[in-house]
């Protein structure tokens, strides 16, 4: 049987989350019913997830993060790559926290008369994660290698098949 929620239902989200976590083996902390924070092992480095729960707006959001050194004259870069890396996106958006020097990609699953299925919750999490994870590259030929924002973001949306 299928895990669900639905807004009517008893249960919650980030139960699923949980289980799903616990599967990939990441290492994670929840503190309450409505958040679940996550480390793992990404491509380019510690990544950061983390699900929260908002049931009187009925929405989940998920955010994965990890760090990205920016040099001091890479602002309009980052911005110019930002643009670019969410204009080829087809759900979520990424965002720099500047204080943290963090790129964080994030979404927000509307879950109002919505069944949340933990196959649904678990597409959520490896978009985000899977997003940092082919756009990071991208970020540091930007910022460190100069090369300019839209031939970065273009080889990023390379698929290549098979491994060399």
């Amino acid at each position: 049987m299928c895990s669900q929620w639905t807004s009517g239902a008893q249960g919650n989200p980030v139960d699923l989350v949980e289980d799903i976590v616990r599967a990939r083996d990441w290492v994670y902390s929840r503190d309450d019913s409505r958040m679940i924070a996550a480390e793992l092992q990404g491509c380019w480095g510690e990544t950061s997830v983390c699900a929260a729960w908002h049931p009187h707006r009925a929405i989940m959001q998920v955010a994965a993060a990890c760090r990205l050194p920016v040099p001091l004259a890479g602002t309009v870069t980052l911005l110019e790559m930002l643009a670019y890396a969410n204009g080829m996106l087809e759900m979520g958006h990424f965002c720099f926290e500047q204080d943290a020097s963090v790129l964080c990609f994030r979404h927000a699953v509307p879950l109002r008369g919505v069944v949340a299925s933990r196959e649904l919750l678990d597409y959520v999490l490896s978009t985000a994660t899977n997003g940092l994870d082919q756009f990071y590259p991208a970020f540091q030929h930007a910022l460190w290698g100069g090369k300019p924002p839209a031939k970065a973001v273009a080889a990023a949306m390379i698929q290549p098949i098979g491994e060399a």
